[in-house]
This record gives structure tokens, sequence and C-alpha cells, in this order.
């Protein structure tokens, strides 16, 4: 039986990020190629019959309407990524609720469908927000969230969370968690975001075939930013403006290198928690 993986696409602007110290306001309304990069992707994916979930800010539906559209209308899923990518460490159960509550609504009006999946801007739930979160996605009716980093990093992950998807605290939200390897000794992302840009394509390849050898399932994650070498530039230092640009060159290749060898495994998440739900083999 073959373990199914996802294709999933964070739809931000160039600008959405967290990091201490910097005010992101400052490049609000500035220009974008959002729009030509999510183009792009759908072509990529069409061009491999891949259907992929995408996580959209409801800020960025707002504004560009169109672009969650033609994503919509390309077959591909629909999810939220909250409203303003807001940590959710930091927020007050209440606040999260109007969040989700309100980015969700802004999206269904787009499409005319209910959202189902969420993801937690820079993987931002950690141990203490577990009493509410999920019970609060569970009367929002959400089906599953793509949340939680399963190791330790500086600002966000629960090490000891379990690596395969499951129900966390509610028989009704399934947790898809981000994968980990274990590298000298440290657990540490591979499959997406500036961990995909980082390691070599053979890497992440053998080590998403050990998980799938486990029955695990991986899911690949991008921002369309990180396919544009044209990009405007956020005013970062150090290890954070290294992060957060290093491999741009190289990642549409390394992305398409990825789609291809995995190619007939890959599965929407919505799809995928509603087999899991009703307890339907995955084949």
């Amino acid at each position: 039986m073959m373990t199914r993986n996802f294709l999933t696409f964070d739809i931000e602007e160039w600008f959405h990020a967290n990091y201490d110290g910097v005010d992101f306001s400052k490049y609000e309304g500035q220009s974008s190629n959002l729009e030509a990069n999510v183009d792009r992707l759908i072509d990529i994916c069409a061009a491999h019959d891949v259907k992929s979930t995408c996580f959209i800010l409801g800020d960025v539906a707002k504004s560009k309407p169109q672009v969650i559209k033609k994503l919509f209308d390309a077959g591909h899923e629909i999810a939220s990524h909250g409203m303003a990518h807001r940590l959710i460490y930091p927020m007050h159960p209440d606040e999260f609720r109007a969040d989700i509550h309100i980015s969700s609504d802004v999206l269904e009006q787009i499409t005319g469908q209910k959202v189902v999946g969420f993801r937690a801007p820079s993987w931002s739930v950690k141990s203490e927000t577990l009493p509410w979160f999920y019970e609060i996605l569970a009367d929002e009716g959400f089906l599953y969230s793509s949340s939680v980093y399963p190791a330790k990093h500086s600002l966000f992950g629960i090490p000891d969370f379990p690596r395969m998807p499951h129900y966390p605290l509610s028989q009704s939200v399934l947790e898809i968690p981000q994968s980990v390897m274990n590298l000298f000794g440290t657990s540490i992302g591979y499959a997406g975001g500036g961990f995909l840009r980082f390691f070599p394509a053979w890497l992440i390849k053998k080590e998403i075939e050990k998980e799938n050898k486990r029955g695990r399932p991986v899911f690949i994650y991008l921002h369309p930013r990180e396919i544009d070498i044209h990009q405007p530039r956020l005013e970062l230092k150090g290890f954070d403006e290294f992060f957060h640009y290093q491999g741009i060159s190289g990642c549409e290749e390394k992305l398409t290198g990825l789609i291809h060898a995995f190619e007939g495994s890959f599965l929407r998440m919505d799809e995928y928690a509603k087999k899991v739900q009703a307890e339907v083999p995955l084949i």
C-alpha cells in the first residue's frame, strides 16, 4: 500500500515573516510578485498532475482574491493560514478564535466552499497552547491542522510531540505534523522552507523515502517567494538573512525534482483527513 505525501504552499507576501525586532508593517502595500509566483506554482503542479494544499492568509485573500480563485479553479485545496501571519502562542484563545473565524470567512466568500484545514504561521503552536488550540479548531468546524514542529527550535516546537498524523486532544481535529530527521543527535526539519532550500535534494529524497517506509506521510512546503530570485528583500541581519534567502536560486529545480521523484503519492490534506476520519484505506 502506497504511503501518501502532501505538497503544500503557504500563500503569503514576501514580507510576511516573524523575526524578533523587525517591523514588517512598513513593507505592506509595496510591490509584489505574488501572483506571478503562484501562477508558476500552478503550472508546476499541472505539469505533474498534482493537487496541492494551499494555506492562505486572509489579508492576501482580501487584497488579491483573483489569486485564490486561480488556485481553487485549478483544483487545489484552499486552507487557512490565519489573517495576518500572527503567532499563535502570544494570542489569547478568544483572539485566536476571532482570527481563524474571520480569515476562513474571507476565503469561503471567494470559493463558496468550507475551509477545513489550518496551518499556524511559523509553526507557532507550543505546549502551552494545546489546552485550547484544537478545541477552538473543532468548534470552528476544522477537520485538521498542520501546525506542529515536533522538535526544539528557538522560536517554536514541541519536542515530545508524536511524529505521525494523529488526534492529539480531539477526535475531530487531526494534526499532520512537520517531518523531522535526526542529524548528529538533533531533530531538524528537512522538507520545506529554509530547510528544503539548505539541504541537498538527495538527502531530502532519502529522508522522505525512510519516513514513507515507516508508513509516515511527509509534506513538502514552500512559500511563493522561495522560487523568486527577483523578489524585494527584507532588512534582515546575520543568520536571519542567511536562513531567509539561502538556496532560492535552485529552489524551483529542487521542488520539481522532488515532485517527480514521488509522483503519484501526493494527496490533498483535506482528502487525507476525511479518509482517516472515515477509516478508509489510503491506497
